[in-house]
């Protein structure tokens, strides 16, 4: 997208904030958000590598640091502030932008240095400054201190990202198309006893910065065999497996102007799924199909997670893993063992986005679902990962072979038979809610077992 077009979404987007403040009956003061500022490690003068707040490019599209925004709610005029940039900024950083170049670039009303925020203020006669929850810093807005108001504003945000525009749409795809091709990447590089998986991590970190995917949404996670039984491995720093059988989980996505990407592919090593590897695949797949199927708009989140589980439940029994039917497995939480985190979460801005929990919201506390990141109804618009897996974690299986309550209903021998070589397995899309159903942005990505061991072949 061109800085125009930038300029033209956040547009879009202050307009459905100041919508829902409307809604909220808040029809004047004024709105105030202060960009990310410049950082460096401490005790150096070496910089942290700049990423614009989420909040602050969803209503300017501005990537530059230091930055302010007003945004009168009744003229719905907005007001950027830029830094009072110092003599020898073109000399280190080169020339710095002029009000007027900010004012063109992002398609604001007025384009003012900082320190003019009072007067702002002051001529709009402000009779309240609202902001974020979790803004805490309001230094640039002078004596306007005891105007400021967080009753509103984070909510207002909160709602008008969880629902996406085809702007955004477009920009998640295009993380995702980065991303993939970089999955891609591995599935074909990888081979038994080839290599390690900080080699792996790399060559994805590669292929998504070549593409234009500058920044990683979160750590990858790059599991080679049992490490795969890790949910959140960073690690990274072991050998890729010498047993073909074993296999290399990868979640990882970029991010392309602030939208991220959150994909996980599970494959063997050696190009084949085989054995008790293969089973455990089968079930997640199972899962995941299941959940795509039922997902469209007035379903709850938690029901999706629910499914995951029943059919968790059901591929489990076929493996010979667990005895007993679905309903008692279901109600003793015996899935919870293998499947112990929520089946996905929100997506945009950020990797887990905001909104998941709408205020008033509980937790739910059973086992596994308690994890689970979002409570909501799914509206046309939201976007949301579905991620389930099985996982055959030590802590978590030891414990549950030692309680009387639940070992009854293991398969003592099959279970630690997979205990010992099966690490885990995850597959994870992103999905937009469409009106009749979704729309999976990553869903090309080979998961299927033939369409994988094809690409890995070559």
């Amino acid at each position: 997208m061109t800085t125009s077009s930038y300029a033209s979404l956040a547009r879009e987007n202050r307009v459905k904030v100041l919508k829902n403040l409307a809604e909220a009956g808040v029809t004047t003061g004024v709105v105030y958000l202060a960009g990310m500022k410049t950082t460096e490690r401490k005790w150096t003068d070496a910089e942290v590598a700049f990423r614009q707040e989420s909040n602050f490019f969803y209503l300017t599209g501005a990537t530059q640091p230091d930055l302010h925004l007003l945004v009168d709610i009744s003229s719905q005029e907005s007001y950027l502030f830029i830094p009072k940039f110092s003599d020898d900024h073109a000399l280190w950083c080169g020339v710095p932008p002029t009000t007027s170049d900010m004012k063109s670039l992002y398609g604001v009303n007025h384009a003012r240095t900082v320190d003019e925020i009072p007067d702002v203020l002051s001529s709009l006669q402000a009779a309240n400054v609202h902001v974020l929850e979790q803004e805490t810093e309001h230094g640039a807005i002078g004596t306007w201190q005891s105007k400021v108001d967080k009753t509103a504003l984070s909510t207002a945000v909160i709602e008008a990202r969880m629902r996406k525009s085809p702007g955004e749409v477009e920009l998640m795809r295009k993380a995702a198309k980065i991303s993939g091709d970089a999955h891609i990447a591995l599935m074909k590089a990888v081979g038994t006893g080839k290599g390690s998986e900080r080699e792996m991590h790399a060559l994805f970190e590669y292929e998504c910065f070549r593409q234009g995917g500058r920044f990683q949404a979160y750590t990858p996670i790059v599991a080679s065999g049992r490490n795969g039984s890790v949910l959140h491995y960073v690690e990274n720093s072991g050998p890729i497996s010498t047993d073909k059988r074993d296999m290399l989980l990868v979640d990882a996505g970029c991010e392309y102007d602030c939208y991220a990407a959150d994909i996980t592919r599970t494959y063997p090593v050696g190009g084949k799924y085989e054995g008790d590897w293969k089973t455990t695949y089968e079930i997640v797949l199972d899962m995941q199909n299941a959940v795509l199927s039922a997902l469209k708009p007035g379903v709850k989140w938690e029901d999706m997670h629910q499914l995951a589980n029943k059919v968790a439940a059901e591929g489990l029994i076929k493996a010979g893993l667990v005895k007993g039917d679905v309903p008692t497995l279901l109600a003793n939480h015996i899935p919870a063992i293998f499947f112990p985190h929520g089946l996905g979460h929100s997506i945009g801005l950020d990797v887990h986005d905001v909104g998941g929990y709408p205020k008033g919201v509980p937790r739910l506390t059973d086992p596994g679902i308690k994890y689970l990141r979002m409570r909501r109804t799914l509206e046309k618009g939201m976007a949301v990962t579905v991620e389930p897996g099985i996982y055959f974690v030590d802590a978590m299986l030891d414990k549950a072979l030692a309680d009387p309550e639940q070992v009854r209903y293991l398969n003592v021998d099959v279970v630690k038979r997979f205990q010992a070589t099966v690490g885990g397995v995850r597959i994870e899309d992103d999905v937009i809610i469409t009106e009749d159903g979704i729309d999976n942005l990553t869903g090309w990505i080979p998961k299927e077992v033939a369409d994988v061991e094809k690409v890995m072949r070559g």
